[in-house]
């Protein structure tokens, strides 16, 4: 996979949308926007769309993963976005962290 293959980005900002039985997180990037969205049943498939000069990022999680996303949100920093053209795949991860570190 080259580096033209899959976004990687730091961002600083995200809201929470609950509405009725649906539940998503959108997360502002300088490149345009990734919109997680919790469902049960069978997953979607990841998808990105061009939109003028940015990028919408659309990621469908399973609906039980949705506490684990808010977590990492609430607790960690600096998080980064993931995301492959190659194979659609979509994450938020951490950097690396010193182990023993601890919350504080």
């Amino acid at each position: 996979m080259s580096k033209e293959d899959f976004l990687i980005e730091e961002f600083k900002k995200y809201k929470v949308f609950l509405f009725r039985d649906s539940f998503s997180i959108h997360i502002t990037l300088k490149s345009g926007k990734a919109i997680f969205r919790f469902i049960t049943g069978r997953l979607k498939k990841n998808k990105v769309t061009e939109v003028g000069k940015k990028r919408l990022y659309e990621v469908y999680q399973p609906k039980d993963s949705y506490a684990a996303f808010i977590d990492i949100l609430r607790n960690e920093k600096p998080l980064y976005f993931f995301f492959s053209d190659v194979d659609k795949s979509a994450y938020i991860t951490t950097s690396d962290e010193p182990v023993g570190e601890g919350e504080g």
